[in-house]
């Protein structure tokens, strides 16, 4: 049975895909004149020249860029991309978080290891070590994510202005 509805929908698929191409050779390519006589018809429609319309900006692409940088998210603000504002807030709230977390780890693990330091055993509690190194790579990578957030939310505000 389930061959016999394989081979039908294949069959309905190759009727349907033949008539698509059917289709498409039928459509006739424009040709240079007949772009320009549309592109005069929308003219006279319109009453707009479109060939000398420049395009002019609304928002100011530095003021954007600039609101940005001292706050993230007011660039987009001023763009009126009020959607984005949440989705900046939350990624720079999870990587300033995830950043003190480890750096308050990191001093954590850093006080232990240097307490664990005695005349008997000079080289520490090497656990300790382990961990303040594990959460030292952690608070660098998260360095990162916070700096590549940074730049994407000036480009956003700049290129969205």
């Amino acid at each position: 049975m389930r061959v016999v509805s394989l081979f039908v929908a294949m069959m309905l698929y190759a009727a349907a895909f033949s008539q698509f191409q059917d289709s498409l050779r039928a459509i006739k390519p424009i040709s240079p004149e007949d772009s320009s006589r549309i592109v005069k018809l929308s003219e006279a429609k319109t009453g707009v020249d479109t060939a000398s319309t420049k395009y002019s900006p609304t928002k100011l692409p530095g003021v954007a860029l600039a609101l940005s940088a001292v706050l993230p998210g007011a660039g987009q603000f001023y763009n009126e991309s009020y959607w984005k504002i949440p989705i900046l807030v939350g990624f720079g709230y999870y990587f300033a978080a995830q950043w003190i977390d480890a750096n308050d780890s990191v001093k954590h693990y850093r006080a232990l290891y240097s307490g664990s330091i005695t005349p008997q055993n000079t080289g520490g509690n090497p656990t300790y070590s382990d961990l303040r190194d594990k959460y030292k790579n952690i608070r660098d990578t998260f360095s990162w994510y916070i700096f590549i957030y940074y730049i994407v939310n000036l480009v956003d505000a700049y290129v969205d202005a």
